[in-house]
């Protein structure tokens, strides 16, 4: 389904972008109400999907945590950009 919106920008509290009801109901649309959702800019577009657990965490401030981790987490959050800074 492809459909346009408008982004409107809000001088305190950021911006709000519109999803019309028809792209809400298409069978296809992968988001429930209240989901947390990961937004990236790659290649000049918005991409929004669901994040994975470790992605929500601020990992400089769970060193302790970090430490027990499975190596291949590890390396997944390494990957991403998100390993501390002094783990």
């Amino acid at each position: 389904m492809i459909t346009t919106t408008q982004l409107k920008y809000f001088s305190k509290s950021g911006a709000r972008l519109y999803l019309k009801q028809e792209l809400l109901n298409a069978p296809g649309f992968p988001f429930q109400p209240d989901e947390i959702l990961k937004i990236e800019i790659r290649d000049d577009r918005l991409v929004i999907s669901k994040p994975r657990w470790w992605e929500m965490l601020d990992w400089n401030q769970m060193h302790t945590v970090w430490r027990t981790l499975p190596p291949e987490i590890k390396q997944e959050i390494s990957e991403a950009g998100l390993a501390p800074d002094n783990p």
